[in-house]
């Protein structure tokens, strides 16, 4: 790439003796100050992070692809530098045939990089045997001499002897990865969640970030060269920003999405990556305040870097043990779930079975109270009286349980139909009037309404919400009056039914607890000692599942 004198030495071994050999093969004086800049931190970035992904999980296809990339980029660097810097002809000759094999390697693995990070498997056989067929042509004819055809001896370079078709066909396989790359993102980003289309924008940016910089750079500088547009082609080395650039955005992935699960590794490969780039500032500083600043600024980010990998290792210990108990707690709530779903399978059989017992108890003791066994005496009467009232508690407790079944196990049908809400709610209103009485209640009914009162749901859960809503009235009114109020709102097109008392009253945190199962309010026991808790949570859930509401208020 430079232009060098050459001789023959006795081993017929082709040397350039313009410049002093390399120390280390790549270390040579009098070279542009920008060569070790752009390249020895694109290659210890990329190794860096490359490896620390492969080595803190290797079963992962995305890990073990990235780490590919990571070293195809890094062996073409590798060989730019010796072309840049060796004086060996044969050394030269044989890396110069490398240049497009690794630059179409980048390409295809790139392609296959982004087929992983989206779909988490593998591209289909079909597209494997696309790649295969691109990337064919390049490694069959790679040591032709449609590749490099010859040498020349004055200039100890391969320009002149380059194949521009070949350069050509593997410079271009980076624009059909560019294209083909961006097609993927677009076409994934419009169904992705949230989270993965910030990753997808990270990753799309710092991917054709890399493949667009380094083809378009190294292209360039060839072509110019061959064309003797330019006098080298250290235009390429600006090309190798984006290797750093991407590795940047992978850090990013890493640390803020877990994007290749490598733990608290990455923090520390990411802070090793950092100090190489603010030592690489010492390949080009010459004065003696620059070289003190660059060592101060090294020495501070190493400090920092120390603080942040501690920081990073106690938080993913803390993250993990979050993780753990989360999914404790998951399967703790599995087995609750299911233990509760057992629950209501058997509340649901002994409540079938306690049905028919009682609905012969009730129906003989209705019997006996209508004389249909004789005569029976007051005291008889009474007795009986306690049993049927007993029975139909629990009746009406069984079916409590029984609706709580349905509803939990998602068995509960509906009915629906039009009817006329005021007309049932008047008929509850009576039927409940003989217990009211029985209390020394008031129970009276009250309507106001500018429609008819029709509604579409299924009458007979509506009648038992009502049933369900007086009887809870009765229950809690030691004395005064239970009012069942039917009125309307003509513009929001609603009916509504108040049931109004003089109870207890509640406490204003209470309003919304007692519509919960097995709930009652902090002075229900005070009042009443039957209720069970299951009655307004029952009322509720079929409210709702018929498009209604239930609401209280308490003075």
């Amino acid at each position: 790439q430079r232009r060098r004198l050459c001789h023959t030495n006795r081993n017929y071994t082709m040397i350039c003796s313009w410049y002093e050999a390399p120390i280390y093969l790549f270390f040579a004086p009098d070279l542009p100050e920008l060569l070790y800049y752009s390249h020895l931190p694109a290659i210890i970035t990329a190794l860096i992070v490359g490896l620390f992904v492969f080595l803190n999980n290797r079963e992962s296809l995305l890990n073990r692809v990235l780490f590919l990339i990571a070293l195809s980029f890094t062996g073409w660097a590798l060989i730019n530098l010796i072309s840049w810097t060796n004086v060996d002809t044969r050394i030269l000759l044989f890396t110069w045939t490398f240049f497009g094999v690794l630059q179409a390697l980048i390409s295809i693995l790139s392609i296959y990089f982004i087929y992983v990070f989206l779909t988490n498997r593998p591209p289909t056989i079909y597209t494997k045997l696309i790649l295969l067929i691109l990337i064919l042509p390049v490694l069959l004819l790679a040591t032709t001499n449609i590749n490099v055809g010859g040498f020349n001896l004055d200039n100890c370079d391969a320009f002149d002897y380059e194949g521009v078709a070949f350069l050509t066909y593997y410079s271009f396989l980076g624009v059909i990865a560019i294209l083909w790359i961006a097609i993927l993102l677009i076409s994934h980003f419009r169904k992705a969640t949230i989270k993965k289309r910030k990753q997808i924008i990270l990753m799309g940016i710092g991917i054709e970030s890399f493949l667009f910089l380094f083809f378009a750079m190294v292209y360039l500088g060839s072509i110019g060269t061959i064309a003797d547009y330019y006098e080298n082609s250290n235009m390429e080395f600006y090309g190798m920003f984006g290797m750093t650039f991407f590795m940047v955005m992978m850090g990013i992935l890493i640390v803020r999405f877990k994007t290749f699960n490598v733990g608290a590794h990455a923090s520390q490969a990411l802070v090793v990556a950092l100090l190489v780039l603010v030592a690489s500032q010492f390949t080009y500083v010459k004065t003696t305040t620059s070289i003190i600043l660059t060592s101060v600024t090294l020495i501070l980010t190493a400090i920092a870097g120390l603080i942040i990998v501690r920081s990073v290792k106690k938080e993913i210990a803390q993250r993990e043990e979050i993780e753990k108990l989360a999914e404790k707690l998951r399967r703790a709530n599995k087995r609750l779930r299911k233990l509760d779903q057992m629950k209501s399978e058997f509340v649901s059989i002994a409540s079938h079975q306690l049905r028919s017992p009682l609905t012969s108890i009730r129906g003989y003791a209705s019997m006996l109270l209508e004389g249909s066994y004789g005569k029976l005496n007051q005291k008889a009467r009474e007795a009986i009286q306690r049993i049927a009232d007993s029975s139909q508690y629990m009746a009406t407790s069984v079916e409590d349980y029984l609706n709580v079944s349905r509803i939990e196990s998602g068995n509960m049908k509906y009915e629906m139909m039009d009817f006329n809400l005021k007309e049932e709610a008047e008929h509850v209103a009576d039927d409940k009037r003989q217990e009211a009485v029985k209390k020394g209640l008031l129970l009276t009914f009250k309507s106001d309404l500018d429609t008819h009162g029709i509604v579409n749901a299924d009458v007979g859960k509506t009648r038992q919400i009502l049933h369900n809503l007086v009887n809870n009235a009765l229950k809690y009114t030691p004395r005064g009056t239970v009012t069942v109020f039917v009125h309307d709102d003509k513009k929001k097109k609603k009916i509504y039914v108040d049931v109004i008392d003089s109870g207890i009253g509640m406490k204003k945190e209470e309003l919304e607890d007692i519509f919960g199962k097995f709930e009652r309010a902090h002075n229900a026991n005070q009042t009443n000692v039957t209720g069970t808790g299951l009655g307004l949570f029952v009322a509720r859930k079929m409210a709702r599942a018929m498009g209604g509401e239930i609401t209280a208020y308490s003075d």
